[in-house]
């Protein structure tokens, strides 16, 4: 009994959000953790800084992760909180085809490979996190080291795994997480956009932000900024096609600007802006 105890003890507590949503950390959806990665050029680092806001950190040492494995993770989260046996979130056993199918991907060869080579690079990574807490029940500075998947089976017999999420990553959540509407994201086809749904969802109220800053904290390998900017409008419009958002506009002072209708608390993690989409910025247009 004293083991089944601290074996239940170890299963992280994830807040509860709604099935259409996924809750996700704010540091996954305000830094470069998930980054925006060219085909065929994921390279490995060691004890690289990732970009991200003031006031927090991250270093990290494996092969870089996208938005793909953003939704590898992000699913997983949802699958674990939704689990209602105590003694099975330790240990999640996910079938392949229907997780796939939660993400948006073919059930395929392909998309088999794709998933456990997904799945490696979660359980081969070293994260290091470091937070600045100044503001609400929070203070002082918050730390997360490890990897975000700690292991994971696989089952040729019935096509599943089982997984095993860091316990200590439910410490992430408690420092501000974010409901991202799925359905958007799924409609979305470039990892820019991907990237831009979740940064401005993780924000209550928008604030312009520096063409050169979202580059920065997207972990855009656009040389040139132009080009950026250029990918960057793709992205916002496929944000409209969406129906994540009815706007946007770059000033002249080169900053994206979001407008945002207000939320109910169920709502909160959608992101919906005023009509139209333009630039006023004129070089490199």
């Amino acid at each position: 009994m004293r083991q089944k105890i601290q074996a239940i003890e170890q299963i992280p507590l994830l807040p509860d959000w709604p099935e259409k949503t996924r809750g996700i950390p704010n540091i996954c959806l305000r830094s470069a953790l998930f980054g925006v990665i060219k085909r065929g050029r994921r390279k490995a680092v060691k004890k690289e800084l990732i970009a991200s806001l003031k006031g927090v950190t991250i270093q990290y040492t494996g092969w870089r992760l996208d938005q793909g494995d953003f939704d590898v993770l992000a699913q997983a989260l949802h699958f674990q909180a939704r689990e209602p046996a105590p003694e099975k979130r330790q240990f999640l056993r996910i079938k392949v085809k229907p997780f796939l199918a939660a993400i948006g991907r073919q059930g395929g060869k392909s998309g088999r490979e794709w998933l456990k080579d997904s799945l490696r690079r979660l359980t081969a990574t070293a994260v290091e996190i470091k937070v600045n807490l100044k503001q609400g029940f929070h203070r002082g500075t918050f730390s997360y080291a490890g990897s975000l998947v700690d292991e994971f089976y696989f089952s040729d017999e019935d096509q599943s795994y089982i997984i095993r999420i860091n316990p200590k990553l439910v410490g992430l959540f408690d420092v501000g997480w974010t409901q991202v509407q799925w359905q958007q994201r799924l409609q979305l086809k470039t990892d820019l956009a991907k990237w831009l749904h979740g940064f401005y969802a993780s924000h209550r109220m928008p604030y312009p932000v520096k063409i050169t800053t979202l580059k920065h904290l997207c972990g855009s390998e656009c040389a040139r900024l132009v080009d950026f900017r250029r990918s960057l409008r793709t992205a916002m419009n496929e944000l409209i096609e969406a129906g994540a958002i009815l706007g946007w506009a770059i000033d002249q002072e080169d900053k994206l600007n979001v407008v945002r209708l207000s939320q109910s608390p169920l709502e909160r993690g959608g992101i919906a802006l005023t009509p139209g989409g333009h630039s006023t910025h004129i070089q490199g247009a």
